[in-house]
């Protein structure tokens, strides 16, 4: 199977969207953002669509059809439900930290909350401009 630019930047897309949920997953843990938890929702639809993309990469040299084309199409929406769902629970407490509790441990603990946010909507935008492009070249005909 030759490769193509869709299959490189599904590949960025999957790496951007597991840097995402990893800064989320250890913004959950911070002194800040510990008391709200773990969104499923936030790391169902992150992992959700890294698995997608993996799955879409392996189908995608085996030939095109319907279920091929909406493997590429749905990781990108998912993400945007992840970053959507991440900005709404983190948007409180990011304006405060901004405005009235800003300090260094408040703000270090603000950052991995901005790269896990920035890692999904990197992902989902990757994803969106993968799925104009094939994954696999097309077979030449003899």
């Amino acid at each position: 199977m030759k490769k193509s630019a869709g299959f490189f930047m599904t590949i960025l897309s999957a790496i951007a969207a597991v840097v995402g949920v990893v800064a989320y997953i250890m913004n959950t843990r911070t002194n800040y953002f510990i008391n709200l938890g773990v969104n499923t929702v936030v790391v169902v639809c992150a992992v959700a669509a890294i698995v997608i993309q993996v799955v879409y990469l392996i189908a995608s040299g085996k030939g095109h059809n319907l279920f091929v084309d909406l493997l590429a199409v749905l990781p990108p929406v998912l993400l945007i439900v992840a970053a959507i769902t991440l900005v709404s629970t983190r948007i409180n407490g990011i304006a405060a930290i901004m405005t009235f509790e800003n300090n260094a441990q408040n703000m270090a603990d603000l950052t991995s909350a901005i790269v896990g946010i920035a890692g999904c909507v990197v992902a989902a935008l990757i994803g969106v401009i993968a799925s104009f492009f094939d994954a696999a070249k097309a077979k030449e005909a003899k």
